[in-house]
């Protein structure tokens, strides 16, 4: 068994570098070739990840329209109430929370490609009743529908993303998934003020509803997946479109995944998930950096925005042009990570990121603080606020927010992996039903300056947490990073 893993590792090498400089780094050519189907399949799976933060951010633009007692604007006709308000919003954090599991059984039962296909349709139902309803119980339906269809994509798409990927750019292909979360978070602020609810929402089903009839004509299944279930033919068709017709590399590398779940192939129910010390090292790793993200204080940077705004002598800015500018910024500054993740490692960003983070917290925190004496007068430090929130918005986008996601997606091997991304799922879901719920609550026990001194505590934490447990999966295979996990 050592010998053919041995050999393994070699055929791998082989098939990552057969084209390369005199640094042993694949040259530019064969990069793009590489890249070429396989790149594509991820662009297109990615609209998937575009629905899923439209929804999070449809909110902006649609609330103050059902506050509005014009028909014409307001399909209700009357004035939405505050709880009704809080219901629209929180359904999705609910239904986001439910919806891992069941798509984490179609992932293994029926394949990815079956599963992400299946996550379209409610995204597309869910528009098209906001578009035409005229009761709150119709939007009630479909803001759960849509959590439920958030909550089966970010269990799929890292899950997708890496199984199609080849190890050399499976971190730069993963943190794609940032930029179309990012540009689905933009669509809502750009569009949303200035379209009737209607058309607004029809332009949106049309995202998701693309993806499914591109992914259903040209979406590859998961060779994982097709080798795991014995369809060896349907694997080799797969592997020949993502790695260009390259028959060598393809035969290599499927000799390769057969290895590897040969391996783990007494370890794949649920039970011996939980059994399994290998697995769980992984699942804490998974967990610690999920919750570290949604603890990093995202959904008060985003709260906070107009105020921010308005601090630093912005008070000419509408609210809707303040959160284009937001929407903006965060959607630019996602475009660094994918030139870095292969390049630095998954660690080391993580890592910048994460200091960045808990110091933009700091100076936030001391804005607020003196901010809310009345012993001390704030203006002069009024530029601080929107430069903190500059410093978090990029520092949270090289690292924290998409990395995560692409780390929790390569500590599992394939017989697992449904049930593994479930659970990160759920968990991420759950503490951001959390934070936002409890937010306010704790801004008035203990103060804004502090509630933000507490966020840079968590994210400090994190760091030291990543510093000596998080290995770096940078370039290595899926039983390579099994070994990692088994040293440590």
């Amino acid at each position: 068994m050592i010998a053919k893993r041995h050999q393994d590792k070699l055929d791998r090498t082989d098939r990552s570098s057969s084209s390369t400089d005199a640094t042993g780094k694949p040259t530019q050519h064969r990069m793009f070739q590489l890249f070429s189907y396989t790149l594509l399949t991820v662009l297109t799976v990615d609209l998937l990840a575009t629905s899923g933060d439209i929804t999070i951010t449809w909110t902006s633009p649609i609330i103050p329209k059902l506050y509005s007692n014009d028909s014409d604007e307001n399909p209700f006709g009357r004035s939405i109430t505050e709880d009704e308000e809080s219901w629209i919003g929180s359904l999705i954090n609910i239904g986001a929370m439910l919806g891992p599991f069941p798509y984490g059984f179609i992932a293994e039962k029926y394949g990815r490609k079956f599963g992400l296909l299946s996550t379209a349709i409610p995204f597309i139902i869910s528009f098209v009743t906001l578009a035409f309803a005229n009761s709150i119980y119709l939007y009630y339906f479909a803001r759960l529908l849509a959590g439920i269809a958030i909550g089966g994509g970010y269990t799929l798409l890292p899950m997708y993303v890496a199984e199609v990927a080849e190890d050399s750019n499976r971190g730069t292909l993963s943190v794609t998934l940032n930029i179309f979360w990012t540009f689905g978070n933009l669509i809502p602020y750009v569009i949303g003020p200035y379209t009737p609810i209607l058309a607004f929402n029809i332009v949106l089903a049309a995202i998701p509803a693309a993806f499914f009839v591109l992914f259903l004509l040209m979406g590859p299944e998961s060779p994982y997946y097709l080798i795991s279930v014995n369809k060896m033919e349907q694997a080799q068709e797969s592997l020949m479109k993502l790695r260009s017709n390259n028959k060598k590399a393809v035969e290599n590398e499927m000799s390769y995944i057969k290895s590897e779940l040969q391996e783990n192939k007494d370890n794949t129910s649920i039970i011996d998930f939980f059994k399994s010390r290998i697995y769980m090292k992984g699942l804490v790793i998974s967990f610690v950096l999920i919750l570290t993200q949604q603890l990093s204080g995202i959904n008060a940077i985003l709260f906070y925005t107009e105020e921010i705004f308005q601090d630093a002598g912005a008070n000419g800015l509408s609210p809707e042009v303040s959160s284009i500018i937001i929407g903006l910024v965060v959607f630019l500054s996602s475009f660094g990570t994918p030139f870095l993740v292969d390049r630095l490692g998954r660690k080391l960003l993580l890592l910048v990121s994460l200091l960045g983070v808990s110091l933009a917290h700091v100076t936030f925190g001391v804005y607020f603080y003196f901010k809310a004496s009345p012993n001390y007068d704030a203006t002069p430090i009024s530029f601080l606020p929107i430069v903190s929130l500059i410093t978090f918005i990029i520092m949270y986008n090289i690292g924290l927010g998409p990395i995560p996601w692409t780390v929790s997606s390569e500590l599992f091997p394939t017989s697992v992996k449904p049930y593994a991304a479930a659970l990160v799922a759920w968990a991420c879901w759950t503490t951001s039903f959390l934070v936002t719920k409890f937010f306010n609550n704790l801004n008035e026990s203990v103060g804004e300056g502090e509630t933000f001194w507490l966020f840079s505590g968590f994210c400090f934490a994190g760091w030291i947490f990543t510093l000596f447990y998080v290995p770096e999966t940078k370039g290595k295979s899926f039983q390579d990073i099994q070994d990692i996990l088994k040293q440590k």
